[in-house]
């Protein structure tokens, strides 16, 4: 028994290295049958650990719009890293969840450190997944680990001044034909944080007006609570400062 035991727990550790591990056209390919029909989203992030706080996010093809709603509203438009304006008089943080499905998300990956050449199939919590970028071991060095199936982002980690960030995807649900993910966990120094995610639209959430600065409204408005503030801080999207 204790030979079979033995047996079966090597070919459970060693099946991993034996799968098929796409090249970089191939994930391409597959990212952009998966999701690349998906042009836009709407959703709403709230906060375990702050109740009564929540932001309501707009993504479209890498440009976005923040309302977060504490009693007063605080709005920002920006595009991927960067906001282009904001209503606060202090700087307005980025949205874990603006990581998780970018425009061509391959080269965007590459851009943030990760190398797909390295690859290894493993286990993230436990599903089988695709860890791209670094060894399984190395908790520091930039990675994307993947579904099998589908390729949606389970983890992704990259390096910013502050040190690495990970950014967690958990949670999957399918929604309007893709699947989601209901929570995103951060990690960042030696803090985590935790926000849960309601999906309200997936495609429809394009309109220019919504993303125009000049549409913003000029009035300025007050910093919000927690964690608005922690997010300002802590989180940093990739490549910017």
């Amino acid at each position: 028994m204790k030979i079979i035991c033995s047996l079966l727990l090597v070919c459970l550790t060693a099946l991993p290295s034996f799968a098929f591990m796409p090249d970089g056209e191939e994930l391409a390919a597959s990212l952009r049958k998966n999701y690349g029909p998906m042009r836009s989203w709407q959703a709403k992030m709230t906060f375990p650990d702050q109740p009564g706080v929540s932001v309501v996010l707009w993504y479209s093809s890498g440009r976005w719009r923040q309302e977060w709603q504490a009693g007063d509203k605080a709005v920002a438009v920006g595009s991927l890293g960067s906001v282009a304006r904001a209503c606060t008089a202090s700087a307005f943080p980025l949205s874990p969840l603006f990581v998780w499905m970018v425009p061509d998300p391959l080269e965007a990956w590459q851009a943030w450190g990760v190398d797909e050449t390295v690859g290894n199939f493993g286990f993230c919590g436990d599903q089988p997944c695709l860890m791209l970028g670094a060894d399984p071991m190395d908790q520091s060095a930039p990675a994307v680990h993947l579904n099998n199936e589908d390729y949606a982002p389970l983890l992704v980690r990259y390096g910013s001044e502050l040190g690495p960030i990970t950014v967690e995807f958990l949670d999957y649900k399918a929604y309007a034909g893709y699947r989601v993910p209901q929570k995103v966990l951060v990690r960042t120094g030696a803090s985590e944080f935790e926000c849960a995610v309601e999906w309200l639209r997936i495609n429809g959430a394009d309109s220019e007006e919504l993303y125009a600065v000049d549409a913003l409204d000029p009035t300025p408005c007050a910093e919000p609570p927690q964690p608005f503030g922690f997010l300002r801080e802590s989180f940093r999207y990739p490549g910017a400062r």
